[in-house]
């Protein structure tokens, strides 16, 4: 009886394990077409959508987010309240440090989790609608606007290997939306 449990369980996990990259996240869309404080997120299956939302929804308070995808939970804080050169991601016991490459230069992030580290940047530095890994990396990962001129809809490219962790893959969907559109 007991060999039975065991590969019933065996074969269960063998079935699952094919669709725990269901929660893949391929795009990004504001909620309301006038304000960029809520987002929804889009995965590979259509019917797992998450969500990034700014804490303090009503205030003008844009240091703390909030983001759910499936079981993927992560909160996102300016590490200091009056500096947002340094943000923090915690994700799934993983913590992220995430810093501008030089003061003030807001489209150009240095990402580390302990593990990793990974340099993020806008390809150009006066228009933020294409963001990309350094090409000295040999990882890919790439956020670009569906429409040029319009921050509302984004696209995720996510090709990196599966020792990334989630926690890191937050953290430039976060920094690529909150850095490439106004505080409405």
């Amino acid at each position: 009886m007991l060999m039975k449990r065991i590969v019933l369980h065996v074969l269960c996990l063998l079935f699952f394990i094919p669709f725990a990259d269901a929660q893949r996240m391929v795009g990004a869309e504001t909620r309301y077409n006038n304000s960029f404080r809520e987002w929804i997120l889009l995965t590979e299956d259509d019917d797992v959508e998450g969500e990034l939302r700014l804490r303090w929804t009503f205030s003008d308070d844009w240091s703390s987010w909030d983001l759910s995808v499936g079981d993927i939970t992560a909160s996102i804080e300016q590490k200091w309240a009056d500096d947002p050169n340094l943000w923090v991601i915690r994700c799934e016991g993983i913590t992220v440090n995430a810093k501008t490459a030089w003061a003030g230069e807001f489209h150009r992030w240095k990402l580390s989790d302990g593990n990793h580290q990974i340099n993020w940047e806008s390809k150009y530095s006066n228009i933020k609608e294409e963001w990309e890994i350094d090409s000295n990396n040999d990882l890919f990962f790439q956020m670009y606007t569906r429409w040029e001129g319009d921050p509302r809809d984004w696209t995720i490219v996510d090709e990196l290997p599966e020792d990334i962790s989630d926690a890191m893959k937050v953290a430039m969907i976060f920094l690529a939306l909150h850095f490439s559109t106004p505080r409405i």
